[in-house]
């Protein structure tokens, strides 16, 4: 049961990506790209976070964002068109909104209630602010790395003779 929810994620998260996509203003033809690479995103993330495997949420995350970087060049690149309009929109719904809400949440309770429980406070709200930043860092490794190695940003254009 557990695989069928990893690819049950995995379609989400495509589903994600392709409304990111649409909402960007991504050319037609590169949302279907948007939609595979969202799906493979999302399948390596959640199948790297099963109990049998265990990664944590950020290597999870890393590798699904170098997993999305590879492929979104690939097919960028294969269809003359920049890398970085498959790429962004799949990986934006890998954005760790729950620590974030977390931390944010953590702040103002800070502010509001200083009782006998302000170092646990303090100290959840630290966790979750860290892991946010984080699994942002590990995303923009993940995505950025493959434009270094392939320095590559744009395949289709036209090149000056000289």
């Amino acid at each position: 049961m557990e695989l069928l929810e990893v690819v049950f994620k995995g379609f989400w998260c495509s589903l994600a990506g392709f409304g990111f996509g649409v909402l960007f203003n991504a050319p037609r033809k590169s949302l279907w790209m948007v939609l595979v690479v969202g799906f493979l995103g999302g399948l390596v993330k959640f199948g790297l976070l099963l109990p049998q495997i265990d990664a944590g949420v950020v290597l999870a995350t890393f590798v699904a964002a170098l997993a999305v970087g590879f492929t979104g060049v690939l097919l960028g690149n294969r269809e003359k068109m920049i890398p970085m309009m498959v790429t962004i929109p799949s990986v934006i719904p890998m954005v760790p909104g729950a620590f974030a809400y977390r931390a944010m949440l953590g702040l103002m309770e800070l502010g509001t209630k200083p009782d006998e429980h302000y170092g646990e406070i303090v100290n959840h709200a630290v966790y979750n602010g860290a892991m946010t930043l984080f699994v942002l860092l590990a995303i923009t490794l993940g995505v950025s790395v493959p434009l270094v190695i392939f320095r590559l940003e744009f395949s289709g254009k036209e090149r000056s003779r000289s």
